[in-house]
């Protein structure tokens, strides 16, 4: 009897466009986003919510164009890390490396607790008791078992599950969405999209844009299946535009029927509850509230899960990459089972590790001002991520020699200026704890990073030979090896 053998590689042309862009949509989870990052945005944008939700998303459409014209090219399990690593050099690729670990490896345990959390607050509302503080934790648990298991089977049956909940979740918040806007007759205001609704101002957007972005954060996601989507220099570039353009209508037209429904000046009360959007449906919606609570409670669950699993899959197979390359971590990690060719040994590290922080700073905080402090961090880190393969992807094109000064030039400068906003309001004025603690923590493990760089650099300088090498193709830069660098 064959014994299968491990392997370096993933199932080639094991993907189609429907599943790449529910990767991404997966990732941005529409109806998790509405109660939970939603949510935040309010707490700090208040009335102004759906213009910090349209800033955010004109950010990520200027942000997305990196990740298209570097796919057309380059196509990886790495995304930004090997994208980086071709632009900027291997020792940015390295640390941003280093910084997707922390970016992608927070992102699962932030939404596990929000699991943990929104499940035992519907179980307190649908059956009218009051559960134990503590009891968030084994729901969190579940959820965290059920996506390791569902990750470790295979991709492609976990994003068939991910593609089913998606359209069924995006029709239903529309249909919602619309009775909550006819609603609020003459509540109805396109003040919402200017800033003078903001009790805090321009800082509150600012704010609110960081959960804004963290909400759009997923659309990158497809970019970690370049080796294993058909035609991936089309399919990924049509993903990502496509799933930030479905999520992007979604949330807009969402956040603005919340807003007006609850009432453009009383949306600091609106962030305070634990499930604002189901108390707003109960209040709004009343004659059909029975029905509504399921269906969103159902489609709550599912959404986090596939957003979940949609998270994992993009951080397993970048750390897959990180072991493969033999950088920062070991050479069993950039290995796939035998029969389900999944990065099974960074599943198993990734899970444990998710675990672990789950439990630290769910019990240190609570599991919903943990998700939100866990968002922070996630989303300021992707930011650099972002600005880093901004930088990379002029230089890159410039290398080619077919820098073309709008796509490569001008947009990856405005992308990163609106990625420095919300930054910037992270750190003045300083917020209240724990607010003001993720860019600190940011900073340490960019430290940690750069050492760790540095002594790879003395120790074993041949080590950045392979950084980023594993492509599908890299054909522009391949033809240009002869040709004159700048």
């Amino acid at each position: 009897m064959a014994v299968e053998q491990r392997s370096r590689d993933l199932a080639r042309n094991a993907l189609g466009l429907v599943h790449v862009i529910f990767q991404s949509a997966s990732q941005m989870s529409p109806t998790g986003t509405v109660v939970s990052g939603l949510t935040a945005i309010a707490a700090y944008a208040s009335g102004s919510m759906p213009l910090a939700i349209v800033l955010a998303l004109i950010a990520s459409f200027l942000g997305a164009n990196t990740l298209i014209q570097f796919s057309k090219n380059i196509s990886s399990a790495g995304g930004y890390y090997t994208w980086i690593a071709h632009g900027a050099g291997p020792y940015a690729g390295v640390l941003s490396g280093w910084l997707y670990i922390l970016y992608q490896g927070l992102n699962a345990p932030a939404l596990i607790l929000f699991f943990g959390y929104v499940v035992r607050a519907l179980l307190e509302m649908g059956l009218g008791v009051t559960l134990a503080a503590w009891t968030w934790w084994p729901f969190s648990m579940i959820s965290a078992l059920f996506v390791w298991f569902i990750a470790y089977r295979g991709i492609k049956q976990s994003l068939v599950y991910s593609m089913i909940v998606g359209i069924v979740e995006i029709v239903a918040l529309l249909v919602l969405a619309i009775l909550l806007i006819d609603k609020a007759g003459s509540h109805n205001t396109l003040a919402t999209f200017t800033p003078r609704l903001s009790t805090a101002g321009w800082s509150g957007i600012g704010l609110g844009m960081i959960f804004g972005l963290f909400s759009f954060a997923g659309y990158g996601a497809s970019a970690t299946l370049g080796e294993e989507a058909r035609n991936p220099d089309r399919s990924i570039a049509q993903a990502i535009i496509l799933s930030l353009a479905i999520i992007g209508f979604v949330l807009i037209v969402v956040g603005y029927a919340t807003t007006v429904a609850w009432g453009v000046g009383k949306m600091s009360s609106y962030a305070s509850l634990p499930l604002p959007l189901l108390n707003l449906v109960h209040n709004v919606l009343s004659s059909s509230w029975s029905v509504w609570f399921w269906v969103l409670t159902i489609l709550i669950v599912n959404s986090t899960l596939t957003a979940i699993i949609a998270i994992t899959n993009a951080q397993v197979r970048v750390l897959f990459a990180l072991g493969r390359d033999k950088i920062v971590l070991p050479n069993s990690i950039g290995m796939t089972h035998p029969r389900y060719r999944t990065p099974d040994r960074a599943i198993h590290l990734q899970s444990i590790i998710g675990i672990v922080i789950v439990t630290i700073v769910g019990f240190w905080l609570g599991s919903f001002s943990g998700f939100l402090f866990l968002a922070e961090l996630v989303t300021l880190s992707n930011l650099i991520i972002h600005i880093m393969a901004n930088v990379s992807l002029t230089r890159y094109y410039r290398k080619l020699g077919k820098l073309r000064i709008m796509v490569h030039g001008v947009i990856p400068i405005l992308a990163s200026l609106m990625f420095l906003f919300p930054i910037y309001f992270s750190i003045f004025p300083v917020p209240s704890f724990p607010d003001n603690i993720p860019p600190y923590i940011l900073l340490a493990w960019l430290s940690i990073g750069a050492v760790m760089l540095v002594r790879i650099m003395r120790r074993s300088p041949e080590t950045f030979v392979a950084v980023g090498s594993m492509t599908n193709q890299s054909r522009e830069e391949t033809a240009a090896e002869s040709g004159p660098t700048y």
